[in-house]
C-alpha cells in the first residue's frame, strides 16, 4: 500500500529546510495536494552517567520558551554517528567513551520527512563546549530519572524528541 508522487513543486527553500507540493496518487486511486516540509535528520544523544542525564536548556524562539532538552542537532555531514558526538560535546563539553544508537523515530510523519536518530553516550568525560550562534546562554543540568519524570509530568519538559528519546532509554534499559 502506497503512494504515487505524480509531481512535486517547490514551495520554499531555505538552509533548514524545503517545502514542496506534491501531487500525489493514493493507493486507493484518490488524487490529491500533499504539502511536504523537508528536514535533514538529526541526532538527539541522551548523555547519562549511570545515574544521572545530562540536560541542556535553550531558548527556543518559534514557542517563545525556555526548553529543558537532551543534546541535539541536524546532520550536517554523511555520518549520523559523528553528529551525535559533535553535539553532545559542543552542547555540553562531554566526551563520551561509548555511543551506542537506541533507535530512532519520525517526528511528524504526517508532513514531516526528518528522522531522529537517538544516541546513548556513557563513560563521560569533560572537555570543552563549542557552542553555535543561539546557543552561548544554553545552561546544563544533571538529573535523574526520577527527576525527568517529574519535569516531564510538571511541563516542565514539552520537547517531543527528548520524550520519546526517555522512552527508547528505558526500553534499551529494561533489555539489560
Amino acid at each position: 500500500m502506497s503512494w504515487t508522487t505524480k509531481s512535486s513543486k517547490e514551495i520554499y527553500k531555505s538552509n533548514w529546510m524545503t517545502v514542496t507540493e506534491d501531487q500525489v496518487l493514493t493507493s486507493t486511486g484518490k488524487e490529491l495536494t500533499w504539502s511536504v516540509v523537508h528536514k535533514k535528520d538529526f541526532a538527539l544523544i541522551i548523555p547519562w552517567d549511570g545515574n544521572k542525564f545530562t540536560l541542556v536548556g535553550v531558548y527556543r524562539y518559534p514557542i517563545g520558551q525556555f526548553s529543558w532538552e537532551f543534546p541535539q542537532g541536524h546532520m550536517e555531514g554523511d555520518n549520523i554517528f559523528e553528529t551525535a558526538n559533535e553535539e553532545l560535546q559542543e552542547e555540553t563539553g562531554l566526551i563520551a567513551d561509548k555511543v551506542e544508537k537506541l533507535g530512532d523515530f519520525h517526528l511528524a510523519n504526517g508532513f514531516l520527512d526528518q528522522k531522529c536518530h537517538t544516541f546513548l553516550a556513557t563513560g563521560l568525560k569533560p572537555g570543552n563546549s563549542n557552542r553555535e550562534a543561539g546557543e552561548e546562554d544554553m545552561k546544563i543540568k544533571e538529573v535523574t530519572m526520577k527527576e525527568i519524570e517529574n519535569m516531564i509530568v510538571e511541563g516542565e519538559i514539552k520537547d517531543g524528541p527528548t520524550i520519546t528519546a526517555l522512552m527508547l532509554f528505558k526500553f534499551w534499559r529494561r533489555e539489560k
